[in-house]
């Protein structure tokens, strides 16, 4: 201690103030306050609590109390010059260095040798340390109960009955519950659906108590609704701390469906709510491993909409959709639950017939899906008339991998397009090399024009009355080096699918000019040669001046071009072909209608195009000798047409009957096989050097 002036020290009653020495080396601190209130003793301990004690002699006490504590230090240092002991007092303190440290103090009278008070005798503790340790296990203990009761998670413990021996308070965030509220063991909240599966795998986790066991299961909120929860259960019976399976689990219910609608969007079809392609082919993946394993058959049914653009094209494609959605609910109602039925992009639907038990159900089932489509389809005021192509494939023998099945139900689907709208066609071997054989010439029509492997062949057209040449139809024929001499219907439809029509049909075009500016240098008789254009050349931009042009480089006078187009594309693109059929009369192009006769406004189109050539259609020449109908009706469409100043050219002539009837008729031109197939350009000149009467 310091040392203290001899006046007090005489003054101190050793009864009150003894073991002076033990107090100096005392850990605690030790102080002494006058009866004013400042430090006037202390020991060691009190300079290792607050700093050098020589700097806080005659100083005042308070001046090291914290503000929110004075009225506590106050009062204890009053209480204590009146006599009392106070045993305990909690403040808190200012050292030198400014840190507040938290103290137990405390206090005693200091009394004279007279009896008479001269102090305030003082012990401190330190507890700044367990005050600080006290507070974090607070704040712990704090957060853990809190914790607890918002956590999203809920603790559960259950005794090898079932029994709930603890929940945790987040029971009542999750499923509204108070962890007091809930009766019964856990399995009375199950959903009666799931109890079974629940029940199942509790004893499984009692059977095998080194296993984790995470289950989804719905279990019933506290205002009825049904909540999904993601559990994971742990047996530790053996732990003494625990004794019981813990269960913890989190409400996963906005999630499951998240993601279940993210599924759907995945592998369905967002129209007709159809499973899509990938749902389809990962389903029969699944199928084909089983009836590879049970040696049975499945079947596959591609349905191809036909023409379905020009649906959407008239009408618009929310009628278009409408249709989809009929027909997916017509497909769906000839089908069991075993049996899928998904859509393809596009207008293309597909069937898979797992396990069936004969060859013969895919052809039946197809049969009635076609019979049914004979009927209209109603959306909105449109009463639609819808015919589609169906391909077949059976398993094994149209292939036993996904990929070479699709592909052959597509080869199949193809094939009944080509033959008859509103077919069916079951795969066989001989499509794959026809397909085989499409390919080739799909690849090689592209190098085709540059290798110079096209020609045009020519087909007299006669005078019914002179039986003279007076015309020629171009046919282009394509000196394939592998397949030999193909004909239009080989290959024309690939140039349109490829996008080449346009090129060949002005290489056509071009050529025709060619030959006859060769033949006026030949000196034979002009004559008007007619060549067939297609939609897509008839529509392609810039027409009219292309024409011009090969006339030009070729010095060949329009009127010796005859163009013969369909009624179909007539009928498609109206405005736009009248537009294009004006530009190339200007430049002298005679216009032909082919196929006459077997259009829907064929009538109409007559007044309003001003044909300068009528082709009836064959048609109508087949039986011309055997009809007296069809005699009628070619009777009055050459009548019509001599009215109109149309010539009338019959096309597919073969008997001499057909002949004798036509000119009875006063048709102009006649075409066909009794006369001449088409013929390469040298044979055709042999016709015309001969003055060719037939």
């Amino acid at each position: 201690m310091s040392i203290l002036s001899d006046n007090l020290i005489q003054q101190l009653d050793k009864s009150t103030y003894p073991f002076k020495e033990l107090l100096e080396n005392f850990t605690e601190a030790i102080y002494v306050i006058s009866l004013e209130g400042c430090f006037i003793d202390y020991n060691d301990g009190f300079s290792s609590l607050v700093g050098p004690g020589e700097n806080y002699l005659n100083t005042n006490f308070l001046e090291i109390v914290h503000p929110e504590d004075l009225d506590i230090a106050k009062n204890g240092f009053v209480k204590t010059l009146q006599g009392e002991v106070l045993k305990e007092e909690r403040l808190r303190i200012f050292s030198s260095s400014g840190k507040v440290k938290s103290i137990i103090t405390s206090k005693v009278p200091l009394n004279g040798k007279n009896g008479n008070l001269i102090g305030i005798l003082g012990i401190a503790k330190d507890i700044t340390t367990e005050i600080e340790l006290q507070s974090k296990i607070t704040q712990q203990n704090n957060r853990y109960r809190s914790l607890l009761k918002n956590s999203s998670s809920v603790n559960v413990i259950l005794s090898e009955t079932g029994d709930v021996m603890y929940r945790s308070p987040s029971v009542e965030k999750v499923i509204g519950y108070k962890p007091n509220e809930l009766p019964g063991p856990f399995f009375s909240i199950v959903h009666p659906d799931d109890l079974d599966f629940v029940m199942a795998r509790f004893h499984h986790i009692l059977e095998n108590p080194m296993e984790t066991v995470v289950v989804d299961v719905r279990i019933q909120h506290k205002n009825g609704s049904w909540r999904t929860i993601h559990a994971i259960c742990n047996n530790l019976v053996e732990d003494p701390d625990v004794n019981g399976i813990i269960i913890n689990y989190h409400d996963v219910t906005e999630m499951r469906e998240a993601q279940e609608k993210i599924h759907h969007m995945a592998y369905y079809d967002y129209i007709t709510d159809l499973p899509n392609r990938r749902f389809f082919e990962e389903r029969l993946d699944k199928e084909l491993q089983k009836a590879k394993s049970n040696n049975s058959h499945l079947a596959v049914l591609f349905i191809d909409i036909d023409r379905f653009k020009y649906i959407n094209d008239t009408l618009g494609h929310d009628i278009g959709d409408k249709v989809l959605i009929e027909l997916a609910k017509i497909l769906s109602s000839f089908v069991s639950k075993k049996d899928v039925v998904a859509r393809m992009p596009g207008d293309e639907f597909m069937i898979l017939l797992p396990n069936i038990d004969t060859r013969t159900f895919p052809e039946d089932l197809a049969a009635r899906i076609l019979r049914r489509l004979k009927q209209p389809i109603i959306v909105d005021q449109y009463e639609l008339f819808v015919t589609t192509s169906i391909g077949i494939t059976i398993f094994p023998d149209a292939g036993e991998e996904l990929t070479i099945l699709m592909k052959n139900t597509d080869l199949a689907m193809y094939e009944a397009k080509e033959s008859n709208e509103n077919s069916y066609t079951v795969f066989t071997p001989e499509m794959e090399k026809t397909h085989s054989r499409k390919f080739t010439l799909q690849n090689d029509l592209r190098r085709a024009i540059i290798n110079d492997e096209f020609e045009l062949y020519y087909q007299p057209k006669v005078s019914a009355t002179t039986l003279e040449v007076v015309g020629a139809e171009a046919l282009i024929r394509w000196n394939h080096p592998k397949y030999g001499v193909l004909s239009p219907g080989d290959f024309i439809p690939l140039a349109e699918d490829i996008g080449l029509i346009v090129p060949l049909g002005e290489w056509v075009f071009e050529t025709v000019c060619e030959q006859i500016k060769k033949w006026e240098n030949k000196g034979f008789p002009p004559m008007i040669v007619s060549l067939n254009f297609s939609a897509s050349q008839m529509l392609q931009k810039g027409l009219v001046s292309t024409v011009g042009r090969l006339l030009d480089d070729s010095q060949v006078d329009g009127k010796w071009i005859e163009i013969e187009i369909t009624e179909s594309l007539i009928l498609e693109r109206d405005n736009e072909v009248l537009k294009k059929l004006e530009g190339l009369k200007e430049l002298g192009i005679h216009i032909a209608i082919d196929d006459f006769g077997t259009g829907y406004s064929s009538l109409s189109y007559l007044r309003k195009y001003k044909f300068n050539t009528i082709k009836l259609d064959k048609s109508f020449i087949n039986d011309i000798h055997t009809s007296i109908d069809n005699q009628a009706i070619i009777e009055f469409m050459i009548r019509l047409s001599n009215q109109l100043n149309m010539k009338v050219v019959a096309e597919g002539i073969e008997l001499e009957e057909q002949l004798s009837v036509l000119k009875t008729l006063n048709c102009d031109e006649l075409q066909g096989f009794l006369f001449s197939k088409p013929k390469p350009v040298a044979e055709f000149e042999k016709l015309l050097r001969r003055d060719a009467v037939f």
